[in-house]
């Protein structure tokens, strides 16, 4: 009963096929999602202690959704949802160098010069087509988690060799927009002494855990230190207290839940255990 943006899961022996040269019906999942959707894919790793690919967000952004969401969002959002895509798949996907990327600052001009870069450096302008974006995708994070060196990184972690990745296509629930928009990451519980206390960061107009790297998120709970998600949306922080208790209920473990504010609507993306001392 958790606000989760709709998901098609793909298990992990498609995966494995996927990474070994299999095709995927990328237009049959985007199909479940209605027309012209935005969607992130996430790993799913069996123990996401043994690490993954990263996440994927804004898959599915092309000159055409460009233009309707900045009639929607506004110009601004629209160009920087369009141009966060458009680096993460180069770096991720396409596999060019992060620090081709450096200098680029959302603002005016930012967009076409990041399109003229990957044009540059992969000789063929940037996918339009969702699909072939989705395929892509699926394809980069399957393979990535069969490389020898995330093989490796995992061993050392502990994980079995036949450690097993699925992967979530998700619908995208936008952090940037009108009204209250942004996004956050909330836990309900001291790691250290087991005790009830709510800890995590949110940040308006963002996407994703970037309320974790910046330091103008606002705090969770009431702080003088700063401004608080619970002083500038009480309903909210009620609704996220609530959705621990469940997860403590139903999954009899403690969460910590990533989550997205869309003009005051609440989205649950992702939970993971809260890692906690003996």
């Amino acid at each position: 009963d958790l606000p989760v943006p709709k998901s098609v899961a793909l298990p992990a022996a498609t995966v494995r096929a996927i990474a070994a040269g299999h095709g995927v019906d990328a237009t049959g999942i985007l199909d479940r999602f209605g027309d012209g959707p935005l969607i992130s894919v996430r790993p799913s790793p069996a123990n996401p202690e043994w690490g993954g690919p990263a996440t994927i967000l804004n898959i599915g952004m092309n000159a055409k959704r460009h233009a309707r969401l900045a009639e929607t969002h506004g110009e601004a959002a629209a160009d920087a949802l369009y141009l966060r895509f458009i680096q993460s798949y180069a770096i991720h996907v396409a596999r060019l160098d992060a620090e081709v990327f450096d200098d680029l600052r959302p603002g005016p001009g930012a967009l076409r010069e990041v399109l003229r870069q990957y044009e540059a450096e992969t000789d063929e302008a940037f996918p339009e087509d969702p699909a072939r974006q989705l395929s892509e995708v699926l394809r980069s994070m399957a393979r990535a988690w069969e490389g020898t060196s995330a093989r490796l990184l995992r061993y050392a972690k502990g994980a079995p060799e036949e450690a097993a990745l699925g992967l979530v296509v998700q619908e995208m629930a936008q952090g940037i927009g009108q009204g209250t928009s942004g996004s956050g990451v909330i836990q309900f519980v001291d790691p250290v002494t087991g005790k009830p206390q709510v800890t995590g960061r949110y940040l308006g107009q963002s996407q994703g855990r970037d309320a974790l790297h910046t330091t103008e998120a606002l705090y969770l709970t009431r702080d003088p230190r700063g401004p608080s998600l619970e002083d500038a949306a009480p309903e909210i922080f009620a609704t996220l207290v609530a959705h621990g208790a469940t997860c403590r209920t139903l999954l009899r473990e403690e969460m910590q839940i990533e989550f997205t504010i869309e003009d005051g609507r609440l989205a649950v993306l992702d939970a993971g255990k809260v890692s906690r001392s003996a």
